[in-house]
């Protein structure tokens, strides 16, 4: 019996190890964080329509998926910022959650935007599912996909 509960207690232990973050690396936990720390970064440099923060912190790849299901690239939203139609004048968070898969951390929950589109106001609250990946060491944004938030 005791030599049961002693193996056990060393499986289990090097279960735990075998899980546990190498040195130099965050736990996943801390890593989500960092993810949702990024993800509002993200939002500030759209506030702000810094275009080379937004560069650094979206993968070349990034595929956004709209409201109306129209799907648009990095260089459509670096375009978009660059353009004199459209300026982002606030973005609030709520209800925000993250989950890590791996190198890959999932951000999720609802925003309320403040913005002028050719001048007209424009008032918005989505629910968004945001993709970061971590590319050669930093998180990137990957995908993005805004719905238009129910009525609570």
């Amino acid at each position: 019996m005791r030599f049961q509960a002693r193996a056990l207690a060393t499986l289990g232990l090097l279960a735990v190890m075998t899980h546990a973050p190498s040195a130099g690396q965050q736990p996943a936990s801390d890593q989500a964080a960092e993810v949702e720390k990024l993800d509002r970064e993200l939002s500030a440099a759209g506030v702000r329509g810094d275009v080379d923060a937004t560069a650094r912190l979206v993968a070349d790849a990034a595929v956004f998926v709209h409201e109306t299901g129209k799907t648009t690239t990095k260089a459509d939203l670096l375009a978009f910022m660059k353009s004199a139609d459209y300026k982002l004048e606030s973005e609030n968070f709520d209800d925000i959650h993250s989950t890590q898969f791996g190198d890959t951390v999932v951000v999720w929950g609802r925003v309320t935007s403040q913005a002028t589109y050719k001048q007209k106001a424009v008032h918005s609250t989505y629910d968004f599912t945001d993709v970061w990946q971590r590319h050669n060491g930093h998180w990137q944004q990957v995908f993005t996909r805004a719905t238009p938030a129910g009525k609570p």
